[in-house]
């Protein structure tokens, strides 16, 4: 524990406070607390400012040194025990005989003598790195910065306040508190400190603001991941789409260019049945963006959205964008995160925008698109798209994440139809948009959390017109046909302000991308070949001090201790090759960091729970020590994965880079390839003349154009010599080739006057043979026309 924590309640002459003041300084020390907290807590500052004191509490001061006491005037109750206030606090947080409290969370402030003596005393003794304080009353918080120089807590960036939140505004606040600072991986080591007043006050607030506490720390854990294989797939896709990000443009060119214009998300819960009807005709004055579940639903009802989002790394996605005609979504932008599979860009025939997910992957890549902290699903990702374009109000429909009261759970029309197996798994009920309970899962709850988090930070309007489903905290509940009086009124004509937009993008930096990210690969590979090292070396550390750290922890040694010297020199050793992987900086933590971060986080979890298994500090750094062989077989196991996935990177950019290659070598020669394909459709036409003079038995004239299209074909083959190394791999040559071998053979025929063999062979061979040859040149050479 630092000084900086240590001293907590020190003024600026590094004196601590008398527990009580003078009556004459209450004005003096508000002010002094009022001029912190509007430096750090300015919306608690605020918060005082409009809080009166109506005297429910008042400042008392008893016992025999007339120490501050709070008298609770609503339970006619001193706070603290008359006699001795400072005695009572000391009692009643060592009454819950705590132990490796890492993250202190005081359930109530009171005057703050609870948290003196936790941080006076237990601070180091419990190893503490954080102290939240969630203080129900504000007129309570109030009174205590009259009476109490609280800077020190104020100001200390370990500690957090948190006043006169609502219950219903808490989640996302937590949320956000366990994200910052890496504070998640103290989740397992939560100890509730609080005074018995405290409860009997607002017992009820306290324990859902724990309990809100927990699941919010799990909902943040989920966002760095699950498993190590999931966000290792999501790299690997990452690099296999490396041809779809140099190619095209991203959602940055896009951002805060709808400022103040209306956005409507239209996704797949069953309540969408009510009122998709009414987004016809909304399409040129609202932003309409769905998920890629809803696409297929929209396009049937006769709306083409602007966006449709993609985000999951899965088959599934694949399959919900197969089976569309180019014409029916040539102007529906696919927003997708390139963490997808690369079938998914493959199977999807219209125009693409790029959109980052906050990973750092994205940012070790070095090509900017545009990143935005989208959360679990794609319907997410389509609110923070709109969020992100400056949209305002934001219009939700669809948005169940809860079954229907007939327990549907999607619209009809979707791919896997409107009652989906496989989700009806610990249900759990919670409020929904009518006010009454609904049904909902874990993981559509957890999407509901997550818009939560999302409104909350929102600044602008968002309603939600389900007419069904689960109810959002922080958005407005109404219904679609009156969002769209009250807000979609205006032409916009999104379409054509996305188009603009995105054509600013240029294609001139691609092969300059392509080369910084062949280099970062190489340079990165690098890394991970040292990594892999290390962690050997690490691994051998382990090894050689294996049986010493067991016999401390068997208690070999007398009262459990042994020789601390001994051990902490093990653990340097042991720290070195852990401490230079994690210092190769670009690597670490922007390439490695996010496949690892989930194993990464819930190893660092588990090691700060092991103190309170022993009584000794030896023993438990002990097992924490030897906790470091998995830690060291997992990220060199991972390393490995890694460095296949960058090899086979590698290939690809080679492939594109050759690509590209070949398609500037063609580029001189568009004007030759545009005739030769005229002159093949032109031959085409020649066989149906000659299909004619063999009806009329004009076999003489009927030859001279086979004799024309022959010589033209040789004449293409010819023209194609420069360019011909360059195309892709083709079988011209092998038709070619067949083609002058029936014509050989027609000469014969003809030669031998036996004419209705020739018309046999012309139309059962030639024409065959022909048309094989056409289709392949129209195949290698066609897509040179369109680029």
């Amino acid at each position: 524990m630092s000084k900086k924590r240590k001293n907590f309640f020190q003024n600026k002459n590094n004196k601590k406070p008398n527990a009580a003041f003078p009556m004459n300084n209450k004005k003096l020390i508000y002010t002094k607390n009022m001029t912190a907290l509007r430096k750090r807590y300015s919306q608690i500052a605020e918060l005082m400012e409009r809080t009166p004191i109506d005297y429910n509490y008042r400042i008392e001061y008893t016992g025999v040194k007339k120490t501050a006491n709070i008298f609770c005037a609503n339970n006619n109750m001193y706070y603290y025990n008359e006699n001795n206030p400072l005695q009572d606090a000391r009692e009643q947080v060592d009454a819950l005989k705590l132990k490796n409290a890492r993250l202190a969370v005081f359930l109530g402030f009171g005057l703050g003598y609870e948290a003196k003596y936790f941080i006076d005393h237990l601070v180091d003794k419990q190893k503490t790195a954080y102290i939240l304080i969630i203080e129900k009353d504000p007129e309570l918080f109030k009174m205590a910065l009259t009476v109490m120089d609280l800077t020190g807590v104020i100001e200390n960036e370990y500690i957090e306040l948190m006043v006169g939140i609502d219950e219903n505004k808490l989640f996302p606040i937590c949320a956000d508190y366990f994200k910052r600072k890496m504070r998640i991986v103290y989740l397992k080591t939560i100890k509730p400190i609080y005074h018995l007043s405290s409860l009997q006050l607002y017992k009820e607030y306290y324990l859902n603001s724990l309990k809100i506490l927990r699941e919010s720390g799990v909902f943040a854990l989920n966002f760095f991941g699950n498993d190590p294989e999931d966000s290792l797939i999501g790299v690997e896709n990452m690099l296999d789409n490396i041809e779809e990000i140099v190619l095209n443009p991203g959602i940055k060119l896009l951002c805060d260019k709808f400022k103040g214009k209306p956005a409507v998300i239209a996704s797949t819960g069953p309540s969408l049945n009510k009122n998709k009807h009414l987004l016809k005709g909304l399409e040129d004055k609202a932003l309409i963006i769905c998920p890629d579940a809803s696409l297929r639903i929209l396009l049937d009802t006769g709306v083409k959205p602007h966006m449709v989002t993609s985000l999951e790394r899965i088959t599934a996605t694949v399959e919900l964008l197969k089976g569309y005609k180019k014409e029916e979504v040539e102007d529906v932008y696919y927003a997708a995160c390139p963490v997808v599979m690369n079938e998914a860009y493959e199977s999807y025939p219209g125009p693409r925008v790029i959109v980052y997910r906050n990973f750092d992957h994205f940012k070790w890549l070095g090509i900017d698109r545009g990143i935005l902290d989208i959360k679990h699903s794609s319907g997410n990702m389509a609110f923070k798209i709109a969020e992100a374009l400056g949209c305002d109000p934001i219009i939700l429909v669809g948005q169940d994440l809860a079954y229907s009261r007939d327990g549907k759970t999607h619209a009809s029309g979707t791919l896997y139809g409107e009652i989906q197996e496989g989700l009806s798994e610990n249900l759990i009920e919670v409020k929904g948009n009518d006010g009454q309970p609904i049904l909902t899962n874990p993981t559509w709850n957890e999407f509901r959390q997550a818009y939560e988090v999302d409104v909350a930070q929102y600044k602008g309007t968002c309603i939600n017109s389900t007419e069904g489903g689960a109810f959002i905290n922080g958005t407005q509940v109404m219904p679609f046909q009156e969002s769209i009086d009250l807000y979609i009124n205006k032409k916009i004509d999104p379409l054509q302000s996305i188009k603009e937009y995105l054509s600013e993008f240029s294609s001139d930096e691609v092969d300059s991308d392509i080369k910084n990210v062949e280099k970062l690969i190489n340079d990165t590979i690098e890394d991970l070949e040292a990594m892999i090292e290390d962690c050997n070396k690490g691994y051998d550390i382990y090894l050689e001090n294996k049986s010493l750290l067991e016999s401390y922890i068997i208690g070999e040694y007398k009262d459990g201790k042994g020789d601390s010297k001994l051990i902490k020199k093990i653990q340097t050793q042991l720290s070195e090759p852990k401490n230079r992987i994690i210092s190769k900086h670009r690597t670490m933590q922007l390439f490695l960091m996010h496949i690892i971060q989930s194993f990464n986080i819930k190893f660092e979890m588990d090691l700060k729970t092991v103190p309170e298994k022993y009584e000794y500090e030896e023993m438990a750094l002990a097992e924490i020590l030897l906790s470091q062989r998995k830690w060291y077989k997992v990220i060199h196991d991972i390393i490995a994965i890694c460095l296949k996935s960058l090899n086979k990177a590698k290939e690809k950019l080679t492939a594109i880079q050759k690509k590209r290659s070949e398609e500037i070598v063609m580029y001189k020669y568009v004007d030759v390839i545009k005739k030769i394909l005229e002159l093949s459709y032109t031959v085409f036409e020649g066989f149906d003349h000659i299909d004619v003079k063999l009806k009329e038995l004009r076999y003489e004239e009927a030859f001279d154009i086979l004799s024309d299209a022959a010589e033209a074909i040789f004449s293409i083959e010819e023209s194609m010599k420069p360019f011909v190394d360059e195309i892709a791999e083709n079988q011209l040559k092998s038709f070619v080739d067949e083609i002058k071998d029936l014509f050989k053979e027609s000469i014969n025929i003809y030669e031998r006057k036996e004419m209705l063999q020739l018309e046999s062979i012309i139309h059962t061979k030639c024409i065959v043979a022909y048309k094989n040859w056409q289709n392949e040149l129209i195949r290698v050479l066609g897509p040179y026309m369109i680029s």
